[in-house]
Protein backbone atom coordinates (compact mmCIF):
# COMPACT_ATOMS: atom_id res chain seq x y z
CA UNK A 1 0.00 0.00 0.00
CA UNK A 2 1.31 3.67 -1.15
CA UNK A 3 1.28 6.56 1.10
CA UNK A 4 -1.07 7.93 -0.97
CA UNK A 5 -3.99 5.12 -0.55
CA UNK A 6 -3.51 5.22 3.55
CA UNK A 7 -5.85 7.46 4.97
CA UNK A 8 -4.46 10.80 5.82
CA UNK A 9 -4.45 10.62 9.33
CA UNK A 10 -2.32 7.23 8.99
CA UNK A 11 -0.15 9.57 7.01
CA UNK A 12 -0.06 12.46 9.53
CA UNK A 13 0.83 9.62 12.22
CA UNK A 14 3.42 8.05 10.00
CA UNK A 15 5.12 11.10 9.83
CA UNK A 16 5.02 12.14 13.12
CA UNK A 17 6.16 8.66 14.28
CA UNK A 18 8.80 8.83 11.75
CA UNK A 19 10.35 11.90 11.79
CA UNK A 20 9.37 13.00 15.15
CA UNK A 21 9.95 10.07 17.01
CA UNK A 22 6.79 10.53 18.71
CA UNK A 23 5.33 7.21 20.75
CA UNK A 24 3.96 4.30 19.11
CA UNK A 25 0.72 4.37 21.24
CA UNK A 26 0.28 8.47 19.89
CA UNK A 27 -3.23 8.30 18.55
CA UNK A 28 -5.65 11.29 16.49
CA UNK A 29 -6.52 12.37 19.63
CA UNK A 30 -3.05 12.76 21.43
CA UNK A 31 -3.13 16.47 21.87
CA UNK A 32 0.30 17.60 20.44
CA UNK A 33 0.70 19.58 23.79
CA UNK A 34 0.60 16.10 25.23
CA UNK A 35 3.61 15.17 23.09
CA UNK A 36 5.33 18.22 24.18
CA UNK A 37 5.26 20.19 20.75
CA UNK A 38 6.72 23.72 21.07
CA UNK A 39 6.60 26.47 18.98
CA UNK A 40 9.46 25.32 16.88
CA UNK A 41 8.11 21.37 16.60
CA UNK A 42 4.76 22.96 15.00
CA UNK A 43 6.80 25.03 12.70
CA UNK A 44 8.49 22.20 11.90
CA UNK A 45 5.56 20.50 11.15
CA UNK A 46 3.75 23.02 9.17
CA UNK A 47 6.60 23.63 6.67
CA UNK A 48 6.52 19.71 5.96
CA UNK A 49 3.22 19.14 5.56
CA UNK A 50 3.36 22.00 3.73
CA UNK A 51 5.22 20.87 1.10
CA UNK A 52 4.19 17.05 1.26
CA UNK A 53 0.41 18.16 0.11
CA UNK A 54 1.61 21.28 -1.55
CA UNK A 55 -0.73 23.94 0.48
CA UNK A 56 0.59 26.72 2.98
CA UNK A 57 -0.21 25.73 6.60
CA UNK A 58 0.87 27.90 9.21
CA UNK A 59 2.39 26.73 13.06
CA UNK A 60 -0.98 28.85 14.65
CA UNK A 61 -3.36 26.57 12.19
CA UNK A 62 -1.72 23.33 14.05
CA UNK A 63 -1.96 24.90 17.39
CA UNK A 64 -5.67 25.55 16.44
CA UNK A 65 -6.23 22.32 15.27
CA UNK A 66 -4.41 20.81 18.56
CA UNK A 67 -4.47 17.12 17.40
CA UNK A 68 -3.31 14.48 14.59
CA UNK A 69 -7.67 14.56 14.02
CA UNK A 70 -7.89 18.54 13.82
CA UNK A 71 -5.37 18.56 11.52
CA UNK A 72 -6.83 16.22 9.48
CA UNK A 73 -10.35 18.46 9.29
CA UNK A 74 -7.15 21.53 8.77
CA UNK A 75 -6.17 19.82 5.55
CA UNK A 76 -9.60 18.61 4.25
CA UNK A 77 -10.64 22.57 4.50
CA UNK A 78 -7.63 23.51 2.58
CA UNK A 79 -8.82 20.75 -0.23
CA UNK A 80 -6.50 17.58 0.78
CA UNK A 81 -8.91 14.56 0.21
CA UNK A 82 -8.27 11.59 2.51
Amino acid sequence: MTTSTLPLADVLLDILRTDYEVPEATDVDTNFESLEFDSLVLVEFAVALSRRFDVDIEDHELQEAGTIAGTVELLKSKGIQG
